[in-house]
């Protein structure tokens, strides 16, 4: 009996593993479809995972740079660092071995601190304050790895951001993507470099209907045009704030696309100006743990990589003011890039070689020898005076994010800084993006709340986001559309009022400006203490709450406005009544 019982297990197994082993081989046989990303920056890397893993596409990632240049290097022009906060996680923990890349290669940070600032005064007789501390340091990484249980202050996990460079980012995705190949699970992804967008439009088969779309090529590092077709059954534009692939959607003649798609002038961006825009940015390289001299006979302070510094230059004018900000980073043997933001009237960006650029930071910053082959090298002087520098963006956003064809089975979405750009004053451009991403990979996997942040890292799991009965392609993007396109607008809207005064632009009407600001910001935190939360904080602390959408956070901060609209209207009214109104009666009696 026992060796009948065991021969009968035996054959139900090898059955279900021969079952099994068919369903994988006719999912394997059967063709994948092909996804085209143009962009191979954060967002588009990332999308590419997200497609490849989750959505079995194959993805060929289209980058215009040439084979030579790699984003995986430390590029001074390009020496960003990102804050990768709650929202920018449920991008990175889908992938656990990427996220715990993250965790080891970056600076932790909670809320707008959790690191040492050092604020360093511009009179080299004034001595460097304390190291304010805003989180304590004796974190372990560990804890923190897993979901940051070991934090103070009872705060959740996401509200832990980490300091990352941008190389480093791409660095980690790029590891992903390689391993991901390698498992052989899911699609896979192919970068093609060199390639520059020239025109995305839908294939229209013999039978007259359109299955895929078609993406046109140059080659960016030949003068010939040498033109390259990739067909795919759907395209993400990733490629910056000068998205091609969003220009080819606006420039697309009426009858493109689907009937039922978004206007093809819904692709013209949205335009606003902060006080932030059009600031001009350059980096400027420190050596590793250079040091402060400080004054009163005290040792010079060792700078560390992983703390914040601010420090201040003795020119305070309008065309003059100068300030240097370095911050978190994990490498402390690596070289430290100082931001220079000013207005673009400032007289920096008249210096063009080194002597003279490094003879103007040594009156600026008397507490420092920048004197030739002091603290800074004259090569790196001279790179500096020459280079052109960016420009801050205006607050812009497309209210089109996406088309698809007639037959429903091709199409185009667009996420990242093709859909929305700002300055980075809020601390949201990565997250945004990567959120741009997490949106769009729930409305392909046909949930109904594409926008739904309390998803615990798993939106799949969430009760309250069931799936749809209709999971088509132009149903999906239509749900993306649809949903993801009022977030970005309050996206926007968050970045033109949030913190656009934090880089202490010096003008005379920037000054008065932001007292205002900042009396409003005081007001607001002041009436959030003494209401007991009653009314919200302002729109940039709120922001800071990952569970809430842009759109709620801004809902939040319009119901205080028009709170304290009405007591002002209100105590107007009764003024006026009091000191007119008796007169007036009499008058008109």
């Amino acid at each position: 009996l026992f060796q009948f019982v065991t021969m009968k297990t035996l054959s139900s197994l090898l059955l279900l593993i021969i079952v099994i082993s068919t369903n994988v081989i006719n999912a394997l046989q059967q063709p994948r479809q092909q996804a085209i990303v143009v962009g191979s920056g954060p967002v588009g890397v990332a999308t590419s995972l997200i497609l490849a893993t989750n959505h079995n596409y194959d993805v060929t990632l289209l980058e215009s740079s040439p084979a030579s240049s790699t984003q995986t290097k430390y590029d001074p022009t390009k020496a960003f660092l990102y804050n990768v906060n709650g929202r920018g996680q449920r991008l990175t923990k889908m992938f656990p071995d990427m996220h715990q890349r993250m965790v080891e290669r970056s600076v932790i940070s909670k809320g707008f601190g959790g690191t040492k600032l050092t604020i360093v005064p511009a009179d080299p007789g004034e001595s460097i304050p304390e190291q304010k501390m805003n989180v304590p340091a004796a974190a372990d990484k560990e804890d923190i790895g897993n979901d940051n249980k070991s934090m103070p202050s009872g705060e959740k996990a996401g509200n832990v951001g980490f300091w990352i460079p941008r190389h480093e980012m791409v660095k980690l995705m790029v590891e992903e993507i390689e391993e991901h190949n390698q498992r052989g699970l899911g699609g896979t992804i192919t970068l093609c470099t060199g390639q520059e967008c020239v025109s995305v439009v839908p294939c229209t088969t013999k039978d007259g209907e359109c299955d895929t779309v078609v993406v046109t090529t140059k080659d960016a590092s030949s003068s010939q045009e040498i033109s390259n077709e990739y067909n795919a059954n759907l395209v993400i534009g990733a490629d910056g704030m000068n998205s091609k692939v969003r220009q080819c959607l606006h420039n697309a003649p009426p009858g493109t696309w689907s009937s039922n798609c978004v206007k093809s002038s819904k692709f013209q961006p949205k335009t606003y100006t902060s006080p932030a825009s059009f600031l001009r940015i350059k980096v400027l390289q420190l050596p590793p743990q250079f040091e402060i001299p400080d004054a009163d006979g005290k040792p010079p302070l060792k700078t560390f990589s992983q703390d914040i510094y601010a420090i201040r230059s003795v020119n305070t004018g309008p065309r003059t003011f100068l300030s240097l900000g370095l911050l978190p980073m994990k490498d402390n043997e690596a070289v430290r890039p100082t931001n220079i933001i000013t207005r673009p009237d400032h007289g920096i960006w008249k210096i063009t070689n080194g002597k003279s650029m490094r003879e103007y930071f040594q009156q600026a910053f008397p507490r420092f020898n920048f004197q030739e082959n002091g603290l800074i090298s004259n090569q790196e002087w001279d790179r500096f005076a020459k280079a052109e520098g960016t420009r801050f963006p205006p607050c812009q956003y497309s209210p089109g994010l996406a088309v698809w064809d007639e037959s429903g089975r091709s199409g185009v979405a667009l996420v990242g800084d093709s859909i929305h750009a700002f300055s980075p004053d809020i601390g949201q451009g990565v997250n945004a993006g990567l959120m741009d991403v997490v949106c769009l990979d729930r409305a392909l996997s046909g949930l109904d709340d594409v926008e739904s942040g309390n998803d615990n890292d798993n939106t799949a799991n969430d009760k309250t986001n069931k799936q749809t009965t209709t999971t088509t392609l132009e149903a999906n993007l239509q749900r993306y559309q649809k949903q993801h396109a009022p977030e970005i607008a309050a996206l926007i809207r968050l970045a033109r009022f949030g913190a656009p005064y934090q880089y202490k632009q010096p003008h005379r009407a920037d000054r008065a400006l932001r007292l205002v600001w900042t009396a409003n910001v005081a007001m607001r935190l002041l009436l959030n203490k003494v209401t007991f939360g009653v009314i919200q904080p302002p729109c940039i602390i709120l922001s800071q709450n990952e569970e809430l959408t842009f759109r709620q956070v801004m809902r939040r901060a319009d119901r205080t406005t028009a709170l304290l609209k009405t007591i002002v209207l209100a105590g107007l009214t009764l003024w006026a009544k009091r000191r007119f109104g008796l007169a007036l009666f009499r008058a008109l009696s």
